[in-house]
């Protein structure tokens, strides 16, 4: 199975973006790219603007080798939208180089919030025009000697959260079992632990704890995380997205480090795997505007991810 990192919060962008080829198959999981329109009270930073310009050029490239693009939910971060966004390095013809000719296995619409629904829809009457959607809340699909499963909608952090549901999804090719969870803020439930667990990966994407924010309850993300870091047969653990918003992640994080450890589990982030250093701009935009001063200029509207 050969594993590749696009665009993520350790790369410059917030995105879970990973290509996923197998003997049979590939994979694009969750094909989207964006920055924050506010981070400390500041826009993105003009560094931040070239890097989401050159992620999004790698996310095109591998997704014309895809034969199976995901959205695991509708946050702008994880699906190209049909319209221009700057934020997102997109114009009124992107989502076609991404999405045409695809199978398209998405979050049905169960679930989700009022603002999700908005994107769903329009999502659906755009995408739906030049690609095959399915909606895989809970099915399984063979591709060769490759099985891809998804989960049941999951909820996006704790119990109960406002921000909806996602759906993770499980790859197995006969040799590696790849557990790909965007957006369970840990997992911060039981129902993603348990799905997690069950899935006994030897390698697991993560979307992590937001300790960034003070609003969020987030030990028990840690400490599920902890667990999973822990699991029989997981050989490398990489933890992405919302915990790399925090320049101090890896000392809120200590437990896992330490579990993992203990297990011999080899504890990554997208640019790790990469063989590059994490460069955390969002987390690190009041520097960058420090250090290279820029005249701070908001370049169009933004809310929920």
């Amino acid at each position: 199975m050969e594993i590749v990192p696009i665009a993520e919060e350790s790369l410059g962008v917030r995105s879970m973006a990973l290509f996923v080829r197998t003997r049979d198959t590939a994979i694009l999981f969750d094909a989207g790219v964006s920055l924050s329109p506010r981070r400390f009270g500041l826009p993105p930073h003009p560094l931040e603007l070239r890097r989401v310009q050159e992620l999004r050029a790698k996310l095109l490239e591998y997704a014309a080798a895809a034969d199976v693009v995901t959205v695991s939910h509708y946050h702008r971060d994880h699906f190209t939208p049909w319209y221009r966004s700057v934020y997102m390095a997109t114009d009124d013809h992107t989502y076609v180089e991404v999405y045409k000719g695809k199978l398209v296995l998405a979050k049905s619409p169960q679930g989700i919030n009022w603002s999700q629904r908005r994107r769903h829809y329009g999502f659906k009457k755009a995408v739906g025009k030049i690609a095959e959607i399915e909606y895989v809340d809970g099915k399984s699909y063979r591709f060769g000697r490759t099985t891809l499963t998804a989960s049941p909608p999951l909820p996006h952090g704790p119990e109960g959260a406002r921000t909806g549901f996602v759906v993770a999804f499980v790859v197995e090719d006969g040799e590696e079992r790849l557990l790909y969870m965007p957006d369970v803020q840990g997992p911060a439930n039981d129902a993603a632990l348990g799905f997690a667990l069950n899935a006994a990966p030897t390698i697991a994407v993560v979307g992590g704890p937001p300790t960034y924010l003070n609003n969020i309850e987030w030990a028990t993300g840690i400490s599920n995380l902890e667990r999973l870091a822990s699991a029989s047969g997981l050989r490398t653990l990489v933890v992405a997205h919302h915990a790399l918003r925090d320049l101090d992640w890896k000392t809120r994080l200590a437990p896992v480090f330490e579990a993992a450890s203990r297990s011999g589990v080899r504890v990554e982030t997208y640019a790790g795997l990469l063989g590059r250093e994490d460069e955390l701009l969002e987390a690190r935009r009041r520097e960058l505007y420090r250090l290279m001063p820029a005249e701070p200029k908001s370049l169009e509207e933004g809310g929920e991810e």
